[in-house]
């Protein structure tokens, strides 16, 4: 079974005519120097709780909008809970700092249907994530909260408005007597599922075994792992709102971070297909951004306010939480492209080391460049690949040390969640599509 996300394609957020209320974001500038952008979103978030809970089916819908001034390079926001005309007008109001700063007459804003409400594929998740499970001749309990997810977007900034987005996406969460898994998945079809099923067999094997402290000279680390790696040490580091905290954002580029293996790309436009994007939460078109080339920083993720501090910058890389934040730089589909090594070689070459097939826990200091990565499980690398299971593995290292460690990368990548984004606070969805990767030198933390 496969996600029915944007099959049909769902109906536009905004039915009435956006050239309204672009129009009436050109009345606001009073200089050349001022952008009035407005951003409508509608989100909706189901969850079917474990059976035999209460209630087991939760549903929230909000929509609203927020109109933003920027000037400067300084933003200011004002925002609704609401879509209307009068709600327009008001926020226009409170950002230019005047009354009926639209005209007397607020402009027709009128928004779709939501989307119909499916259930079927939450229903089923418990017994195909159980079906996975079993087909490793293994079973437990466990108690399944499944989420899915949907955000509509419509971005106008004067005289032009973007392109509608929609992004359809779901989480789970599985409780165990041993422990909590929780992450992101673009359908609940079995090919999605299957992962999630080695993630949990892995845990049960490795169930309290203690925190493994022995320094090995190799780390494998599989699709998912690297994943997250490359979510904390290239991304994050590489929004130019972190690198403003300590310097100049487009001064690292060229800087050298990495080996040559290392070719790592932002490509919303390659994200899952019910999340992909075509333009940023700025209204701004995506590109395929080089955040690392052979090693090497190509291209910072920015947003317009730094983009225009910056002018070697690109914009196209702004996301934001909800309407009532501001947007800011980050990532959303990472791509590390993969290498000529195949994975049976990978292992071949790191025998005695240890294989992390994912990390619950990741951060990233952003005035030190120091990282923490913790993986709930690992497993030793015999001869004929990973063996016997170990405890929980946390790993401690500056963020360049880390990607200079990368020695190779294999040749099969692997498309799934990179994991929810929580920086500031503010949750988001990253996606990734890499390949297993080998690192030498690192020390496990004691």
């Amino acid at each position: 079974m496969r996600s029915t996300a944007n099959r049909a394609g769902p109906r536009p957020l905004l039915t009435s005519d956006v050239a309204a209320p672009a129009d009436a974001l050109s009345r606001l500038a009073a200089h050349g120097d001022q952008q009035f952008e407005a951003f409508f979103e509608r989100l909706e978030t189901v969850e079917l709780l474990p059976q035999g809970a209460p209630n087991r089916l939760r549903v929230r819908k909000e929509q609203g909008l927020g109109v933003r001034k920027i000037e400067n390079g300084r933003s200011r926001l004002a925002a609704a809970d609401t879509i209307s005309g009068p709600a327009f007008a008001a926020c226009c109001d409170r950002v230019a700092g005047t009354a009926r700063s639209i005209g007397t007459a607020p402009p027709r804003i009128r928004t779709g249907s939501w989307p119909a409400l499916r259930l079927a594929e939450l229903q089923r998740a418990e017994s195909r994530l159980a079906r996975a499970v079993n087909r490793r001749r293994v079973g437990f309990p466990m108690e399944i909260t499944a989420r899915r997810h949907r955000r509509q977007v419509q971005v106008i900034r004067s005289p032009i408005a973007a392109p509608p987005q929609f992004e359809e996406y779901f989480s789970l969460q599985v409780t165990t007597p041993w422990g909590v898994w929780g992450g992101l998945l673009p359908s609940l079809a079995d090919e999605d599922l299957d992962p999630v099923a080695l993630c949990l067999v892995d845990r049960l094997r490795s169930r309290g075994l203690p925190l493994h402290r022995r320094a090995p000279g190799v780390i494998v680390l599989g699709p998912n792992a690297a994943a997250v790696l490359l979510h904390e040490v290239v991304a994050h580091a590489l929004e130019a709102d972190t690198l403003g905290l300590s310097g100049v954002p487009d001064h690292v580029v060229g800087l050298k971070l990495g080996g040559p293996e290392l070719d790592v790309v932002d490509d919303p436009r390659s994200a899952p297909l019910a999340c992909k994007r075509s333009s940023d939460d700025e209204g701004t078109a995506v590109i395929s951004r080089w955040l690392l080339r052979r090693g090497r920083v190509r291209q910072p993720l920015a947003d317009l306010a730094w983009a225009e501090r910056c002018p070697s910058m690109i914009p196209g890389a702004a996301r934001r939480a909800s309407r009532h934040r501001l947007p800011g730089p980050r990532t959303t589909h990472l791509e590390l492209l993969p290498g000529t090594i195949p994975e049976r070689d990978l292992f071949a070459e790191a025998v005695g080391g240890l294989y992390i097939g994912e990390f619950d826990r990741g951060n990233l200091d952003p005035l030190d460049g120091r990282c923490v990565l913790r993986a709930p499980c690992g497993r030793r690398i015999g001869a004929s690949g990973p063996v016997d299971h170990t405890g929980p593995i946390e790993i401690r290292s500056r963020a360049v040390d880390l990607l200079a460690a990368v020695t190779a990368v294999a040749d099969r990548p692997l498309a799934g969640g990179a994991g929810w984004c929580a920086k500031d606070g503010a949750l988001m969805p990253v996606w990734a599509r890499c390949p297993s990767i080998r690192l030498e030198g690192l020390q496990v933390a004691d």
